[in-house]
Order: C-alpha cells, then structure tokens, then sequence
C-alpha cells in the first residue's frame, strides 16, 4: 500500500494477492482513506486483456480466474459497496480502465489524521 498524501491518493497493488484477500482488504482500505481525508483510491488489479461485463470480448461466463480480482472491486463500486466513502459512478469521477481503477471519494468534512490504516498481510502468491 502506498499512501501519497500529497497527491492525496492511496494505491494498492493487488498483483499476487488471493481474491479472498482482495475481499477482505479493500472495503478498509476505501473506508481508512476516506477517514483520512483522501480523495482517491487507486487499485492495479491487472488483467488488461480480460474483457469484463459489458465490453466487447466479454462471453457472459461466471469469472473464475485471470480477471477474478478486476471483477470482484468493480461489483463492489457499481453494487455501491462503498456507497458511505465513494462518489456514485453516475457522477463521472472515477476512473475505470482495463489494468486499474481509481475511485473517487466523498469530501471528508473531518478527516481523522490518527485514524488507523490497515496492515496488509503477505501476498498469498
């Protein structure tokens, strides 16, 4: 995890991490940056060449491997998973692309600079 706060980003690589790991992490990762003040979230989950819901390439199949990771953070933004600390996508503010995605969050009217940011465990690959 790398914190920038001068660009007032976070940014996790989610390279060699497990999908359960993946599930379990970003939901704090989101919430932690949002407690903090910070206005984006930046996760590389990769798997550029994997077509996802509603892009050309995509075969309708449950995802069950390469790609798995990309899928899983974009249900969780469109299903409003982090709906307390990110902006609604119709807002146009997030960036969505194939290797990664940056998610825009709301202003924090009172950022809690000693709030507790999350200790990723090991990759799990």
């Amino acid at each position: 995890m790398e914190i920038d706060p001068d660009g007032g980003t976070v940014r996790v690589d989610w390279h060699s991490y497990a999908p359960d790991q993946v599930e379990t992490w970003a939901d704090r990762i989101v919430e932690a940056a949002y407690k903090h003040g910070f206005a984006r979230v930046e996760f590389v989950h990769g798997a550029a060449d994997v077509a996802a819901r509603g892009t050309p390439g995509y075969g309708g199949d449950a995802v069950s491997g390469r790609g798995r990771i990309k899928d899983m953070l974009r249900d969780r933004l469109y299903g409003r998973r982090w709906r307390r600390w990110a902006l609604d996508v119709r807002e146009g503010q997030h960036e969505i692309v194939e290797g990664r995605m940056v998610i825009a969050l709301r202003d924090n009217p009172s950022p809690d600079r000693r709030a507790r940011w999350p200790v990723l465990p090991p990759p799990a690959h």
